[in-house]
């Protein structure tokens, strides 16, 4: 069913929209950072001399920060609704950026990415959890559509016009400019604190921090114990952890074994699947999804989102230019969005209404977790095949790699078949 144009504009009218699309460019942030480490620390690693292992570690302390906080982020979001987590976010994330401006050392870029792992940890599910109680349910495609794209953007900012700024204002100006925005956008959500449509809900309870604990607890359970919650878990937690392996570490080098591409034609065409993370939400803004149709569109989807992993394995190996392998990469990002909206969707629809934050933050915990042990596992196959350059390594072993992760894909749609064909709903 499509949306008339008056209809789009009822829908930007909103009243809860300016703190929605605040909250979205607070999630712009946390991919942003996620990302930001490939370009800044290479860089300072060279200057400071610190080794490959040390660099890895510091870019690693922000997602250990950052998936210990998901659940935890999701049940403050249910007590004290997502827009006064995210202002204490913000603060802290201004903060993580205005330490770079001061010294750059091995220890206070570990503690950047620290603190910005935890600034940042909660906007993923704010922006989820705001949505379910923002927004008509029928209209979760715009809203989310709009959210996927502005934060994959963050993806795309990261890198090279990230590397662009900081070669013409160096890294303290760059991040001054960085705490500034945050900052400002913490001061926005401050004020308009009193709009959050979960404020009155979630205040009217008072629960002692102790009670955070088993809070956690009851929401890992209901993921695991709810059979159509632990299929689309299960789908989530692959799929995210397959594009991050991809997206967050291997592409560039990938394409530049496989394509024999020169690192600047790699980084271009690797990243179009950041460019379709942002197209697919986009071109179902104007779909309105109904508990009757989720089932199928998951089920299409996400079977779509495994065959075009094996189309890029085959883009790779079979003699074909560079810009093939670009089309497929945009193609995967854009069916991966889409994946993400509609499993979302799902989640939303079947979470119970006071427990939806912690539900989202435990299921990204895993999500993020998964993709930890990808990019580990994904490491571990691709160092069995050493090209003569130390540090270097052969298209072999990137298909190897990733030919695992495609079958992994292939195999997580088996979960689906718990998910029923009956319409998604909350249990009574």
């Amino acid at each position: 069913m499509s949306t008339s144009r008056s209809t789009y504009r009822s829908l930007f009218a909103d009243p809860s929209f300016p703190l929605f699309i605040i909250l979205t460019a607070s999630f712009f942030l946390t991919v942003f950072f996620r990302i930001s480490a490939s370009v800044i620390l290479p860089l300072e690693g060279e200057r400071l001399g610190m080794s490959a292992s040390l660099v890895g570690f510091i870019s690693s302390v922000h997602f250990y920060a950052y998936a210990l906080m998901q659940p935890v982020s999701g049940i403050l979001h249910d007590r004290y609704g997502p827009v006064r987590v995210v202002t204490c976010g913000l603060l802290l994330t201004a903060a993580s950026c205005l330490l770079l401006t001061i010294v750059r050392t091995p220890f206070t870029l570990g503690v950047w990415r620290l603190v910005s792992g935890f600034g940042v940890s909660p906007m993923y599910s704010a922006t989820l959890v705001f949505l379910a109680f923002a927004f008509p349910a029928e209209r979760y495609c715009f809203y989310a559509g709009i959210n996927f794209a502005v934060s994959s953007l963050g993806a795309i900012v990261s890198v090279a016009p990230l590397g662009f700024a900081l070669d013409t204002f160096g890294i303290p100006s760059t991040f001054a400019i960085l705490a500034g925005t945050s900052f400002l956008m913490a001061v926005f959500l401050a004020r308009r604190a009193k709009s959050d449509p979960m404020r009155k809900a979630a205040g009217d309870e008072k629960k002692t921090i102790s009670s955070i604990l088993p809070g956690i607890g009851r929401a890992v359970l209901f993921i695991f114990r709810n059979r159509r919650v632990r299929s689309l878990m299960i789908v989530w937690a692959v799929s995210s952890a397959s594009l991050l392996s991809f997206q967050g570490l291997w592409g560039v080098s990938w394409f530049a074994a496989a394509f024999n591409a020169s690192p600047a034609s790699a980084r271009f065409w690797s990243s179009l699947i950041s460019a379709g993370m942002m197209v697919g939400p986009l071109m179902i803004g104007g779909v309105v999804l109904s508990p009757e149709k989720l089932p199928l569109l998951v089920r299409r989807v996400s079977s779509v989102n495994a065959l075009v992993w094996f189309l890029l394995l085959g883009t790779t190996v079979s003699g074909l230019p560079i810009w093939s392998g670009g089309a497929v990469a945009l193609l995967l990002g854009a069916i991966t969005g889409l994946r993400g909206v509609f499993a979302l969707a799902g989640v939303t629809a079947l979470a119970p209404v006071g427990e939806k934050g912690v539900v989202f933050g435990a299921m990204n915990m895993i999500a993020v977790l998964s993709a930890i042990v990808f990019q580990w596992g994904t490491g571990i196959v691709i160092n069995r095949f050493p090209a003569g350059q130390p540090g270097v390594y052969t298209a072999e072993g990137y298909f190897a790699a990733f030919l695992l992760v495609s079958c992994a894909m292939a195999a997580s749609l088996l979960a689906l078949r718990s998910l029923g064909k009956e319409p998604l709903r909350q249990e009574e």
